[in-house]
Parts: structure tokens; sequence; C-alpha cells
């Protein structure tokens, strides 16, 4: 029965996997010399050892790119992840392995830009071997890249050509935030959207394509700060963009470079709100802003400016 005992303790082993690159949910576990800076990745200096729970997926032989973001906050996925890797995809085009905790606009963006072909989605829930990886290091201000401003216009091309979505700039486009917990634009006047042709929009529950069609439809764009700021990315140079900030300019479109791509400017918000789901340091800066004179103000000068 000892014998038997230890043969049992023996298979029960966690088995120790060698290849070069083990990723397991967000840990990569490599010997290698890791030269970038990348928080979303935890990088452990040792080798895997793996339960007899855990399923294995050998993608060795190959040389892919490893894209892992577990948020759903799109403009850290664009700024932070995705726009220093896409930077030297674009002329090095390699498979890319993606972790992105089942994100379906993530998705469908990362496949409007980058192809299925080009794309190897993974499952957190299991383990990966690789022989080579290509890290990419995490970023967040676009103003580093010289040419950034004609790579953004560049991707904004490729989403419309790949979803058939053609400019006719005619709307103006009203985002408030509504539908999310955090900064929205409250108590919004009904008749002062009717008396000046602004359309409320929820692009947070739109598909991909829908959302593209959506902003390739913008003649101005107004919208509460936050990770809409993504959405700049799919205007142009002629549209006319007014951010509301709660509290003081915290505009991460002109402290990373998106503000670049529009004709921009920002309201601060006078009447707040606490948000109940704040997560900033400064709490305020998570604020709803309620819709008042001065804001009702500063709309209906940008949509004058283009009627």
């Amino acid at each position: 029965m000892p014998n038997l005992h230890r043969l049992l303790d023996f298979f029960r082993r966690p088995e120790r996997i060698s290849a070069p690159y083990v990723l397991h949910d967000h840990r990569l576990y490599t010997k290698a010399p890791i030269a970038i800076k990348h928080d979303r990745i935890r990088f452990v200096r040792k080798a895997f050892r793996k339960g007899p729970e855990l399923q294995v997926v050998d993608l060795q032989g190959e040389s892919f790119y490893l894209l892992l973001i577990h948020v759903d906050n799109i403009a850290h996925f664009f700024h932070d992840v995705f726009f220093p890797l896409y930077y030297v995809w674009r002329t090095n085009k390699k498979r890319i392995c993606v972790s992105i905790d089942g994100d379906r606009f993530q998705q469908e963006f990362l496949e409007s830009v980058i192809g299925k072909d080009y794309l190897v989605f993974l499952d957190r829930s299991r383990v990966y071997q690789f022989s080579d990886l290509i890290l990419t290091p995490e970023g967040r201000d676009l103003k580093i890249y010289p040419d950034y401003l004609s790579i953004c216009e560049e991707i904004k091309a490729i989403c419309f050509a790949r979803n058939g979505i053609t400019e006719h700039r005619t709307k103006n486009l009203l985002y408030g935030r509504n539908e999310l917990s955090r900064k929205n634009l409250l108590d919004i006047d009904p008749k002062f959207l009717n008396d000046h042709h602004i359309e409320l929009v929820y692009l947070s529950k739109l598909s991909f394509k829908d959302y593209l069609q959506t902003l390739a439809s913008a003649k101005t764009f107004t919208y509460m700060v936050g990770a809409g700021v993504f959405n700049l990315l799919f205007l142009d140079r002629d549209v006319r963009v007014l951010e509301i900030n709660p509290h003081r300019n915290n505009s991460w479109a002109q402290m990373f470079g998106l503000s670049a791509l529009v004709d921009f400017q920002v309201i601060i918000g006078q009447r707040l709100k606490p948000s109940s789901a704040a997560t900033q340091d400064e709490a305020i800066l998570d604020s709803h802003v309620y819709f008042d004179e001065s804001i009702a103000a500063a709309i209906a000068a940008l949509v004058a400016r283009h009627d």
C-alpha cells in the first residue's frame, strides 16, 4: 500500500513544462531576458508546473506577437497595449496571440484592423507554450510616435473599408455615457436636443460595425470624458468635438494625442454629482455632470458653427 501511495503522489505532481515561454492567464513563465515594461503581464522567472486539471496548447514552432489585456476599458486597450503592438506589427506581420477575456467589441475591432487570419484568440483557463514570442512595450502617450496621426488615420480607413462604411457627416451627436455607471451627463434636456437637431447616442450598446456607422455620420460630437476618447479615432479633422470634464480638465485626448485628430475643445462642468462607482484616485474626476446652461450654450455654439 505505501508503494501505491507513492505512485499516486508521483502522478499527482505538477508537470514541469520546459518550453521557452509558457502563458497561463496573465502570467508569462520564461527565463528569457525581458527588455520591455508591461504591467498587464506578470513575468515569472521560472519553469511552469502544470496541475492535472489544466489543458496545454502547444504553439511552438512559430513566432507570435502577444496581445494581452483583461479589462473592458477601450481607451486603455488602445493607448496602452494595441497601438504599441500595431506600430511594430504593421511593418513585420506575424500572427498575434490575443487574450482579451472574450470582449466582443475588442475582438471585432481587432478583426477589422488586423484581419482574422493573423489572430489567434486564447482561452484564459488554458496553458499555452511557445518557442518564440515578440513582446511589445506598454505605452499610453501616442505622441512619442512621430507619425502616430497618420497611423491612426490608417487604422480608421482599414476599419471603415473592412466594414463597408462610407463617411456621410451630417449629424450632431451627443454621447452622455448614460448607459454606464460613471461620468454620466445628467438631466439632458430633450427639447434642447430637438431644437438643435442633436441625436443622443448610446455607443457602448452597439456592435463594432454599428458603432463605426454611427461615428461616420458625425459632423459634431459632444461626449463625456473617459474611455470615449477612443471615439475620436473614427472622426476626422473637420469634426468639431466638445469634451465635457467634471471638476477640471483631465482630458486623455489632449494628454495622449487623439485630440489632434479633430477640431477639439473642452468644457468643465459646474454642477456635479458624485458617482458611487468612482475608480480614480481623485473620485471627483469620476463624477456625473448635470446638463446646465453653460453646457447647453457650449453645445449650441458647437452646432451653430456647422450650420
